[in-house]
Protein backbone atom coordinates (compact mmCIF):
# COMPACT_ATOMS: atom_id res chain seq x y z
CA UNK A 1 0.00 0.00 0.00
CA UNK A 2 1.37 3.41 -0.97
CA UNK A 3 2.02 5.89 1.85
CA UNK A 4 -0.45 8.76 2.11
CA UNK A 5 1.08 12.13 1.27
CA UNK A 6 1.63 14.27 4.37
CA UNK A 7 0.43 17.46 2.70
CA UNK A 8 -2.20 18.20 0.06
CA UNK A 9 -0.70 18.04 -3.40
CA UNK A 10 2.28 15.95 -2.27
CA UNK A 11 3.35 13.23 -4.66
CA UNK A 12 2.40 9.66 -3.78
CA UNK A 13 5.49 7.47 -3.90
CA UNK A 14 5.88 3.75 -4.33
CA UNK A 15 2.49 3.11 -5.94
CA UNK A 16 1.18 -0.46 -6.05
CA UNK A 17 0.38 -2.08 -9.38
CA UNK A 18 -3.04 -1.13 -10.73
CA UNK A 19 -5.73 -3.78 -11.17
CA UNK A 20 -5.26 -3.42 -14.92
CA UNK A 21 -1.52 -4.06 -14.60
CA UNK A 22 -2.13 -7.15 -12.44
CA UNK A 23 -4.65 -8.41 -15.02
CA UNK A 24 -2.13 -7.88 -17.84
CA UNK A 25 0.78 -9.65 -16.10
CA UNK A 26 1.38 -13.26 -17.16
CA UNK A 27 -0.90 -15.31 -14.89
CA UNK A 28 1.91 -17.62 -13.80
CA UNK A 29 4.16 -14.73 -12.82
CA UNK A 30 1.34 -13.03 -10.91
CA UNK A 31 0.67 -16.29 -9.05
CA UNK A 32 4.39 -16.80 -8.29
CA UNK A 33 4.66 -13.24 -6.93
CA UNK A 34 1.64 -13.77 -4.67
CA UNK A 35 3.00 -17.13 -3.45
CA UNK A 36 6.36 -15.49 -2.67
CA UNK A 37 4.56 -12.80 -0.66
CA UNK A 38 5.85 -10.04 -2.95
CA UNK A 39 4.05 -6.69 -3.07
CA UNK A 40 5.61 -4.93 -6.08
CA UNK A 41 5.53 -1.14 -6.08
CA UNK A 42 6.59 1.46 -8.63
CA UNK A 43 8.54 4.59 -7.72
CA UNK A 44 8.23 7.14 -10.56
CA UNK A 45 11.79 8.43 -10.24
CA UNK A 46 15.29 7.13 -10.72
CA UNK A 47 17.11 5.12 -8.08
CA UNK A 48 20.38 6.86 -7.10
CA UNK A 49 22.39 3.96 -8.57
CA UNK A 50 20.50 4.32 -11.86
CA UNK A 51 21.64 7.93 -12.06
CA UNK A 52 25.23 6.70 -11.89
CA UNK A 53 24.55 4.07 -14.58
CA UNK A 54 23.12 6.82 -16.81
CA UNK A 55 26.64 8.25 -17.13
CA UNK A 56 27.63 5.44 -19.53
CA UNK A 57 24.20 4.48 -20.85
CA UNK A 58 21.96 6.46 -23.20
CA UNK A 59 19.46 7.21 -20.46
CA UNK A 60 18.55 6.53 -16.87
CA UNK A 61 17.64 2.85 -16.58
CA UNK A 62 14.74 1.34 -14.70
CA UNK A 63 16.12 -0.39 -11.62
CA UNK A 64 14.47 -2.92 -9.34
CA UNK A 65 15.60 -3.33 -5.76
CA UNK A 66 13.59 -5.77 -3.67
CA UNK A 67 9.89 -5.05 -4.24
CA UNK A 68 10.40 -1.51 -5.54
CA UNK A 69 10.70 -0.81 -9.25
CA UNK A 70 12.40 2.57 -9.67
CA UNK A 71 10.97 3.74 -13.01
CA UNK A 72 11.66 7.36 -13.97
CA UNK A 73 8.40 9.05 -15.03
CA UNK A 74 6.44 5.79 -14.75
CA UNK A 75 2.98 6.11 -16.30
CA UNK A 76 0.00 6.00 -13.95
CA UNK A 77 -1.16 2.73 -15.55
CA UNK A 78 1.06 0.64 -17.81
CA UNK A 79 -1.91 -1.47 -18.89
CA UNK A 80 -3.59 1.43 -20.69
CA UNK A 81 -4.13 0.94 -24.45
CA UNK A 82 -0.98 1.60 -26.46
CA UNK A 83 1.35 0.79 -23.56
CA UNK A 84 2.17 -2.80 -24.55
CA UNK A 85 5.91 -2.09 -24.62
CA UNK A 86 5.68 -0.72 -21.07
CA UNK A 87 3.80 -3.81 -19.92
CA UNK A 88 6.51 -6.01 -21.43
CA UNK A 89 9.15 -4.05 -19.50
CA UNK A 90 7.04 -4.37 -16.35
CA UNK A 91 7.06 -8.14 -16.88
CA UNK A 92 10.89 -7.94 -16.98
CA UNK A 93 11.03 -5.94 -13.77
CA UNK A 94 8.53 -8.21 -12.00
CA UNK A 95 10.82 -11.17 -12.70
CA UNK A 96 13.47 -9.27 -10.73
CA UNK A 97 10.95 -8.68 -7.91
CA UNK A 98 10.25 -12.42 -7.86
CA UNK A 99 13.97 -13.25 -7.83
CA UNK A 100 14.46 -10.94 -4.84
CA UNK A 101 11.36 -12.26 -3.04
CA UNK A 102 12.46 -15.88 -3.47
CA UNK A 103 15.97 -15.11 -2.18
CA UNK A 104 17.56 -16.15 -5.49
CA UNK A 105 18.82 -12.59 -5.98
CA UNK A 106 20.23 -9.92 -3.68
CA UNK A 107 21.82 -6.59 -4.58
CA UNK A 108 25.23 -7.93 -3.53
CA UNK A 109 24.78 -11.13 -5.54
CA UNK A 110 23.77 -9.07 -8.58
CA UNK A 111 26.81 -6.81 -8.34
CA UNK A 112 29.26 -9.60 -7.52
CA UNK A 113 28.52 -11.83 -10.53
CA UNK A 114 28.93 -10.47 -14.04
CA UNK A 115 26.60 -13.17 -15.41
CA UNK A 116 23.72 -11.21 -13.88
CA UNK A 117 24.46 -8.20 -16.11
CA UNK A 118 24.05 -10.01 -19.46
CA UNK A 119 20.72 -9.58 -21.25
CA UNK A 120 21.26 -11.86 -24.25
CA UNK A 121 20.30 -15.48 -23.87
CA UNK A 122 20.49 -18.64 -25.90
CA UNK A 123 18.41 -21.72 -25.24
CA UNK A 124 19.80 -25.23 -25.37
CA UNK A 125 18.22 -28.62 -24.74
CA UNK A 126 19.94 -28.92 -21.34
CA UNK A 127 19.33 -25.33 -20.19
CA UNK A 128 18.10 -24.83 -16.63
CA UNK A 129 16.41 -21.72 -15.26
CA UNK A 130 18.96 -21.23 -12.49
CA UNK A 131 21.85 -21.31 -14.98
CA UNK A 132 20.78 -17.96 -16.42
CA UNK A 133 21.69 -14.60 -14.91
CA UNK A 134 19.18 -12.11 -13.51
CA UNK A 135 18.91 -9.97 -16.66
CA UNK A 136 18.65 -13.03 -18.90
CA UNK A 137 15.80 -14.44 -16.81
CA UNK A 138 14.03 -11.08 -16.86
CA UNK A 139 14.58 -10.71 -20.62
CA UNK A 140 13.05 -14.15 -21.15
CA UNK A 141 10.01 -13.23 -19.04
CA UNK A 142 9.61 -10.04 -21.08
CA UNK A 143 9.98 -11.90 -24.38
CA UNK A 144 7.49 -14.57 -23.29
CA UNK A 145 4.92 -11.86 -22.54
CA UNK A 146 5.41 -10.33 -25.99
CA UNK A 147 5.19 -13.70 -27.77
CA UNK A 148 2.04 -14.75 -25.91
CA UNK A 149 0.35 -11.58 -27.15
CA UNK A 150 1.52 -11.91 -30.75
CA UNK A 151 3.87 -8.94 -30.41
CA UNK A 152 7.07 -10.90 -31.13
CA UNK A 153 7.89 -13.96 -33.25
CA UNK A 154 7.02 -17.09 -31.27
CA UNK A 155 9.99 -19.25 -32.26
CA UNK A 156 11.01 -19.77 -28.60
CA UNK A 157 7.54 -19.89 -27.09
CA UNK A 158 7.37 -23.65 -26.41
CA UNK A 159 10.95 -23.76 -25.08
CA UNK A 160 10.37 -20.81 -22.72
CA UNK A 161 7.16 -22.36 -21.46
CA UNK A 162 9.13 -25.51 -20.55
CA UNK A 163 12.04 -23.58 -19.01
CA UNK A 164 10.38 -20.85 -16.89
CA UNK A 165 9.08 -22.49 -13.71
CA UNK A 166 6.12 -20.17 -13.09
CA UNK A 167 4.62 -20.75 -16.54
Amino acid sequence: MAPTPATPGARVRFRPLTLGEWDAVSPGLARALREAGAAPRLEPRAHPAARVAALWRRGTPILTRGEVIWWPAAPADLSAPGRERGMAVLQHELQHVLDYASGWLTALRYLARARHWTYRWRLSADATWDAFGAEQRAAMAEHLWLMERGLAPDQHLAALRRLIPWV
